[in-house]
């Protein structure tokens, strides 16, 4: 199974320093707070959620120069922290600046 994409808009809440693998990846791990209105059983929902993030490489560079409240939208893939942690984490492979 191939389908894991998933896009969010937010602000930028947490952002940590940019560090470096053992292989020499830039990595930076950030926190992405999103709300909004979204329509479900023809209502209006208040909906709102705190995504961890994490971006690699050229990414990482670029979101780490970013400062904390930044509106970004993020794309990529969701993929749990760890082996031992099941809490999901967005692996992001592209994001765009909101104004």
């Amino acid at each position: 199974m191939s389908c894991n994409r998933t896009q969010l808009c937010g602000r930028l809440e947490t952002r940590g320093a940019l560090r470096f693998s053992p292989a020499g990846v830039a990595l930076v791990d950030f926190t992405i707070a999103h709300r909004s209105e979204q329509k479900e059983a023809n209502s209006l929902r208040k909906v709102g959620c705190a995504m961890k993030a994490t971006a690699a490489e050229d990414l990482a560079q670029e979101i780490a120069k970013l400062p904390v409240g930044t509106l970004i939208k993020a794309t990529g893939f969701l993929a749990q922290a760890s082996r031992t942690d099941f809490a999901l984490v967005l692996h992001v492979q592209n994001f765009e600046l909101i104004e």
